[in-house]
């Protein structure tokens, strides 16, 4: 297809190449349709059956570890991923990656370490083909696409993989609302009922997905690559995929998206195991699991629509995932905090809250990652793909394995900083990225770019940036140590060992300060309870402080003569 769009655009009649013109559109567009559709059906199960290993297969851990040796065997399989890709085809490719799917949600029906552990192993080798298959069809659809019609590469990429990622979204959605109908607590003898009945409607439905996907075109996508191992031999073919991963690892924007991806594939592998178990299950029950990750699928796939909708370029991904990781920053301080409310409806409404907030962070990372891998990738999808399965799959093993033998704050600690490490570095690829575009004189959208071109001058003048950052840091830290200072003094003079509170009759009383200094009033310290807002007020105060500062320097017209150049 790729060899016939020369000649299209350099014959001059419109009319005589309209109609095999609006059939390629459709045959496009028609393909996502199905592949979406198709995934739906396939991950609506898995998904399901995912969320429930903690909660289900409790015995010695033999879900946890099942998911843990699943996405081991998906590490090491992504290496070669690639490759078999290019051998099968993406279309086969797919085909045969939803058998591994099918084999593990069966082998639920009868969960022990003989039958989950072996569907495991083989599950992360059809996983790893999957994936690399999925996203090397949807971007050689996308760019035919683009081609065909004369549009900007970058928004149909992005438009296509969020249409695709809201759809396969839904599957958090549906598979845990069928979970949620299905299973039931059962009162007396604490187990759960209704799981044959659940695997055994989920396997149909994967078995209409897999005969769905058949239906899909076959597409060439690195026709190069093809006739390559076409023309070599098994020794060329390794030796090309392994020129393909030092490639990939030695290319600067592939080192600098690393940390992004491996955290996506952490923040995936915290909900499906530490959330459902530690969050969820506590406070509304197993069968309330089927609930809240609908809630977390229903937000991830409208999330994932609108970002994908709103993506044209490196400067709208930029904007579009600092949202996302704001949004996961939120969750972790508010889990790190332990805030939480009683049981009842508000307890409930406040788990789907979370889990709202989790799946709008997923939907924005998931989309815009396929996206920006797609734009910047050009030269190799195969391998970048697999890059990107490699180490989300890497990640995800670690949480299943390692996760056990933590605490569930030391989890959530981990994840922020990895959240802020991550962000920082991505940021510094997008101005690398956007500053070499504008040396090179490159054309980028110039509707949501001008933000975006203020990040990337003050990249060039990164001394000035230096200096407004330790000005900036400092004034924080100083209005946070003077906004919370009182309050320390104040919890100081009141605590049961100061000389203040030691005048009350009682040991381990508190004295309340009152306005005349010779009286005594003492309370208990059960009637005292550290607020966890205090931890949060200083800095929040602190930023409104000096970013009132920064609107007061730039009304005194302190940076005119940088505008005047």
């Amino acid at each position: 297809m790729a060899s016939a769009i020369p000649g299209d655009e350099e014959t001059p009649l419109v009319a005589d190449n309209s109609p095999p013109q609006a059939a390629r559109t459709t045959s496009h567009t028609w393909d996502i349709h199905i592949l979406s559709l198709a995934f739906l059906l396939v991950f609506l199960a898995f998904g399901a059956a995912q969320n429930l290993q903690s909660t289900l297969n409790t015995e010695e851990g033999l879900g946890t570890t099942s998911l843990g040796i699943l996405y081991l065997s998906f590490t090491f399989f992504s290496v070669v991923a690639s490759l078999v890709v290019r051998v099968l085809g993406s279309k086969n490719a797919l085909l045969l990656g939803t058998t591994g799917y099918v084999l593990y949600v069966a082998a639920n029906l009868k969960p022990t370490w003989y039958t989950l552990v072996p569907a495991s192993v083989y599950l992360g080798f059809c996983a790893s083909i999957l994936w690399v298959g999925e996203g090397t069809y949807l971007t050689s659809a996308a760019r035919s696409h683009s081609t065909d019609n004369n549009l900007h590469e970058g928004a149909v990429i992005g438009d296509l993989n969020g249409e695709f990622w809201a759809v396969y979204a839904l599957h958090q959605f549906i598979g845990n609302l069928i979970t949620f109908a299905l299973l039931s607590d059962d009162q007396q003898g604490g187990s759960t009922k209704g799981t044959t009945l659940l695997f055994i409607v989920f396997l149909f439905i994967m078995i209409f997905g897999t005969i769905l996907m058949c239906f899909l075109r076959k597409r060439s996508v690195n026709s190069k690559g093809e006739q390559e191992l076409s023309d070599a031999g098994a020794c060329a073919s390794l030796k090309s995929l392994s020129k393909s991963l030092a490639n990939a690892l030695s290319d600067i924007k592939m080192l600098l998206l690393i940390p992004l991806i491996a955290y996506s594939g952490l923040q995936q592998a915290f909900v499906w195991a530490e959330f459902t178990k530690y969050v969820v299950t506590p406070a509304i029950g197993i069968s309330g699991v089927g609930s809240s990750m609908a809630a977390y699928g229903a937000f991830d796939g409208i999330c994932s629509l609108f970002a994908g909708r709103l993506t044209s370029g490196l400067s709208s991904v930029t904007k579009i995932v600092s949202v996302g990781v704001f949004v996961q920053a939120v969750v972790l301080i508010l889990l790190l905090l332990d805030f939480s409310i009683s049981s009842g409806l508000l307890g409930t409404l406040y788990i789907l809250f979370l889990a709202c907030l989790l799946g709008i962070g997923d939907g924005v990372l998931m989309t815009q990652l396929n996206a920006l891998i797609g734009i910047l990738f050009k030269q190799d999808t195969e391998g970048a793909f697999a890059q990107l399965k490699i180490w989300q799959s890497a990640t995800i093993a670690i949480v299943f394995f390692f996760a056990p033998l933590m605490s569930f704050k030391s989890v959530v600690v981990i994840m922020l900083a990895f959240l802020c490490v991550s962000f920082c570095i991505f940021l510094w690829l997008a101005l690398k990225t956007a500053s070499t575009i504008l040396s090179n004189h490159q054309e980028l959208p110039t509707m949501s770019f001008f933000w975006f071109s203020s990040l990337v001058r003050l990249h060039i003048t990164w001394p000035i940036v230096s200096y407004a950052a330790t000005w900036i840091t400092l004034l924080t830290l100083t209005a946070a140590v003077a906004s919370i200072s009182p309050q320390v003094a104040f919890v100081s003079a009141i605590s049961p060992s100061s000389s203040f509170s030691q005048k009350c009759s009682t040991d381990g009383s508190i004295r309340m300060p009152l306005d005349v200094p010779g009286d005594i009033l003492c309370f208990p310290p059960h009637m005292f309870v550290k607020s966890k807002v205090d931890l949060i007020v200083p800095p929040v105060f602190a930023a409104a402080i000096v970013a009132a500062s920064a609107c007061v320097v730039r009304a005194a017209g302190m940076w005119e003569h940088d505008q005047t150049r």
